[in-house]
């Protein structure tokens, strides 16, 4: 496998993003290869769980690209770790258009695959770019963040509305909301530990991010995917319930969704039994459907 440092540009913010590009073992230049392009969690970086999937894929024959997100990692933009919708949406709309740019790139074969929030972010996506062939989620957990479990780490709309306004005037430093807090203890044993760590990932969210992720209905949109897509869940992840409503909203035939047995929301990002049975249901997914 041949990994790559790459960066390339979101067109809509004029700032650059750091990726990382996979080829396949034997990679043939006048060849044409499917690409896949893989999203993480909420706030991480590209090093972490989007490249466990990245490397799995990429030794079944597909160029694969994950990237720090803008504001996150190695990417531009200021103020740092703003975790805004339509900005993970443009990220996505501009590594496709990285991967279009290859020659090597069959730019009929484009999927996408998305863990956690970005399993949101992607669906989405699968709605509204047309490149992107096929979907899949894998714990995707924003459906209504309004009605989920992530609204206990959002302050006062208020608090946070006043905070923005006082930083805007240059009165104030930015205020931050933890996402993921060491009591949180599954988090912990992912993010604390040398399974997930990494120095360029932080809990810390810019915390008028919640003003935008609170509007954010996922089940709404989803109710207009007409793509192949995949759900995969964990039977205890926390995030079930919101990858069972996404699910469930989207009218296509095409759609297919597997509860991995006793697996965790966080097992799902990298633990080898979970995302081992996970690949049963990916491989032959994008095998018929890019």
């Amino acid at each position: 496998m041949n990994i790559q440092k790459v960066v390339f540009l979101n067109k809509k913010l004029n700032l650059r993003m750091a990726g990382l590009l996979r080829l396949p073992d034997n990679f043939n230049l006048s060849e044409n290869y499917p690409a896949i392009v893989i999203t993480g969690p909420m706030l991480s970086v590209k090093e972490q769980a989007q490249s466990v999937y990245a490397e799995r894929l990429t030794n079944e024959g597909y160029v694969t690209l994950v990237f720090d997100g803008v504001y996150f990692g190695e990417s531009e933009g200021m103020p740092r770790g703003q975790e805004l919708p339509d900005v993970k949406e443009s990220d996505i709309e501009s590594a496709v258009d990285y991967l279009e740019s290859l020659p090597y790139v069959d730019n009929n074969r484009i999927g996408g695959l998305g863990i956690c929030g970005s399993g949101s972010y992607m669906s989405v996506a699968g709605v509204k770019e047309p490149r992107i062939k096929a979907v899949t989620a894998i714990v995707p957990a924003i459906s209504d963040i309004s009605n989920s479990p992530m609204m206990g780490f959002f302050k006062p709309e208020d608090e946070v509305k006043a905070a923005k306004q006082a930083y805007d005037k240059g009165e104030s430093e930015i205020m931050y909301l933890n996402f993921m807090p060491r009591a949180f203890d599954e988090g912990a044993a992912y993010y604390y530990t040398s399974r997930g760590t990494n120095p360029r990932w932080s809990n810390q969210v810019v915390a008028w991010s919640q003003l935008e992720l609170v509007k954010y209905n996922v089940t709404n949109i989803m109710k207009d995917m007409k793509k192949p897509y995949l759900v995969i869940t964990g039977e205890n992840a926390w995030s079930k319930p919101s990858s069972e409503e996404i699910f469930n909203v989207v009218p296509t035939n095409t759609k297919e969704m597997h509860v991995i047995k006793e697996a965790s929301h966080f097992d799902m990002y990298d633990l080898a039994p979970f995302v081992t049975e996970a690949f049963e249901y990916i491989t032959p997914f994008f095998k018929k459907n890019i």
